[in-house]
């Protein structure tokens, strides 16, 4: 291969077991973890500050997602509870009950999808309104049936186009940055047909990970899918590109990734100190935990 990955280990001394990581640069981001653990690195990871949490022993929420739109706007969340910062530094809770993985467009417009639903919010996160209950018309076995439907993975490749993807078919597009949305069925195939992460690189070009950690990718905007040869590790890994080139795939001790926006992808399994949870990758410098 001509690419090398040389790996260094940046360690922070309290033992929490951390979730989540989010960049914003090569050298500034957030990880978050058990115990309300939110940490900021400046520095691309050699020293890290507990912005919130730090402390094995204390009492906090496991805090298992974080996103960031700048360096100064970002949010924590654990299962139901959300946190936001308006300074990268400080923290509040916000919002009331607040479920399925946050996904923001800009300082204080953002979505979520749970229980069926598809919600958004302008106040970055204290207030939530329905914009999407998920209902579609599908063949099922010859028979057209008029169901009930859930997504919970959340992507937007521009501020105006988003997708939303979940059950089996199932693919709800906006093009009016999120006011409005369309349903998509796919055509059925074998196999397990649920899809646990979406990525798209342009409102046109996106990669999805179904169950079983099979890849596929679409060049019209979720129209049709192709399967993509790439080896996942075994679970629900997800996929991040850090330029509309390379991208990775990390979880557990194996660790894929593609230069030529995912047309091909290469599969390394490696023997980190300890199974991957997740990874961002930013430019050339990807972060793992």
């Amino acid at each position: 291969s001509k690419f090398k990955a040389i790996w260094e280990p940046v360690n922070y001394k309290e033992d929490i077991r951390l979730l989540d990581v989010y960049f914003v640069s090569k050298d500034e981001g957030w990880v978050t973890g058990a115990a309300g653990t939110i940490l900021h690195t400046k520095d691309g990871g050699n020293q890290w500050t507990a912005e919130l949490g730090g402390d094995s022993h204390a009492q906090g929420d496991e805090l298992k997602h974080a996103f960031f739109t700048n360096p100064t706007h970002g949010w924590a969340q654990s299962w139901n509870a959300l946190f936001r910062s308006t300074d990268g530094e400080n923290w509040q809770r916000v919002g009331d009950d607040v479920r399925g993985d946050v996904y923001f467009v800009s300082d204080v417009k953002g979505f979520r999808a749970y229980g069926g639903k598809i919600l958004t919010t302008d106040d970055g996160g204290n207030k939530w309104r329905e914009v999407l209950t998920c209902r579609a018309k599908m063949e099922i076995q010859g028979l057209i049936r008029d169901k009930n439907c859930d997504v919970w993975a959340l992507n937007f490749p521009s501020p105006m186009v988003g997708y939303a993807m979940g059950d089996a078919r199932i693919l709800a597009k906006t093009e009016d940055g999120g006011a409005t949305w369309n349903i998509h069925v796919g055509a059925e195939e074998p196999g397990d047909q649920r899809v646990y992460d979406v990525f798209f690189l342009d409102e046109n070009n996106g990669f999805q990970v179904r169950s079983g950690a099979k890849m596929f990718r679409t060049s019209d905007g979720g129209q049709t899918w192709q399967g993509v040869v790439a080896k996942l590790e075994p679970g629900n890994p997800k996929v991040k590109f850090a330029d509309h080139e390379v991208g990775w795939s990390c979880l557990g001790t194996t660790w894929a990734y593609t230069v030529d926006a995912g047309k091909h992808w290469t599969t390394r399994q490696i023997r980190f100190p300890a199974p991957v949870a997740a990874c961002y990758g930013v430019a050339d410098v990807a972060a793992l935990l």
